[in-house]
């Protein structure tokens, strides 16, 4: 699977966040502390989809 670039300046990353925040907001989706820590590591590159698909399938098992 494709992937963009890992965003590495923080007030660029901190923008994005908002941003997709306030769009899905709007939509009634809240998000928890969880879910922006995960969600930022994604952004920059620190965890990648896979590791979090694996953790969840551990915590279902």
């Amino acid at each position: 699977m494709t992937r963009g670039k890992p965003i590495t300046d923080p007030e660029r990353l901190e923008k994005a966040w908002q941003l997709a925040k306030a769009s899905a907001e709007i939509e009634g989706f809240q998000f928890t502390p969880e879910d922006e820590r995960i969600i930022k590591d994604l952004s920059t590159g620190k965890r990648d989809i896979e590791s979090l698909i694996n953790k969840y399938k551990q915590k279902k098992s």
